[in-house]
């Protein structure tokens, strides 16, 4: 097993988790466009991805569930999704697990080389986000994995009050800090609101995702204004002027980061 936990920002809030042994890919986005945006920087590419074990999808937003991405994936994952999706999921011919927040289970490695050993926990955690019209009833989710360390998904979430609940539990949050456009209102973070996250999830290390990744074509990255193509490094700002050594690692597209492991907790994971 890895000693440490390597984490790939792939764009917007596609990310490849690798702990335990396991590797999880959260929300994949795999294309080069959505609809009229375009992407900025390198398209994902599935083989370079390789084999996932399972797959995080957060809300039935089509950025954050798109089929054809998630039929591109190699291998054959295991999908866990918000409770209500389960069935448009299963388009893709993958296994399906739904769960509503605070339900959970373990997803074990399915790769030949992987110990047996190798597995962490998937907990739903709840989110505030409004719902895709076309699924009404499929309530937003994040996504708390707890393996050598906690990790926390958050998907597409703004500030709620049940967030204190993961107070101890995460030592990195994936947080999203932007938008494409000028949709604005309570139902999302922005770049000081995650600081803000953090600081309610004791959270000591985060990535920031969701931002500068797609844009509509003929206006230059960051036209509507902050936070836009700089959410990331407005982030990073912001975690600084606090003061509390608050490790946030902002990423470009395709690149990865790592974080040490207690030794302690991966003998008992």
């Amino acid at each position: 097993m890895s000693e440490a936990v390597r984490i790939t920002w792939l764009g917007h809030a596609t990310v490849l988790v690798e702990m335990n042994g396991v590797r999880l890919l959260t929300d994949p986005l795999l294309g080069s466009s959505l609809g009229p945006l375009r992407r900025l920087g390198p398209t994902p590419d599935p083989v370079s991805i390789g084999p996932v074990d399972a797959v995080l999808v957060s809300h039935a937003h089509p950025d954050h569930f798109d089929l054809a991405s998630l039929r591109r994936i190699i291998g054959r994952p295991l999908l866990i999704v918000p409770r209500g999706l389960g069935h448009a999921a299963g388009r893709t011919g993958y296994p399906v697990h739904e769960l509503r927040a605070g339900e959970g289970l373990d997803v074990v490695a399915s790769r030949s080389e992987a110990s047996g050993a190798s597995r962490v926990g998937v907990t739903a955690v709840p989110a505030r986000h409004w719902r895709w019209p076309f699924q009404p009833r499929v309530r937003c989710v994040g996504f708390l994995v707890d393996g050598a360390i906690g990790i926390y998904f958050a998907g597409d979430t703004a500030l709620f009050p049940a967030m204190d609940r993961l107070s101890g539990k995460v030592a990195v949050a994936l947080l999203p800090v932007g938008r494409w456009g000028p949709h604005r209102g309570p139902d999302r973070l922005t770049p000081a609101s995650a600081v803000e996250a953090m600081h309610r999830m004791g959270a000591p290390a985060a990535i920031p995702i969701h931002w500068g990744t797609f844009h509509p074509p003929g206006l230059p990255p960051g036209r509507w204004g902050p936070p836009g193509a700089d959410a990331g490094a407005r982030f990073a700002d912001a975690a600084a002027q606090h003061g509390t050594g608050l490790d946030v690692r902002v990423l470009r597209p395709g690149e990865s980061t790592e974080f040490a492991v207690d030794a302690d907790r991966s003998r008992d994971t």
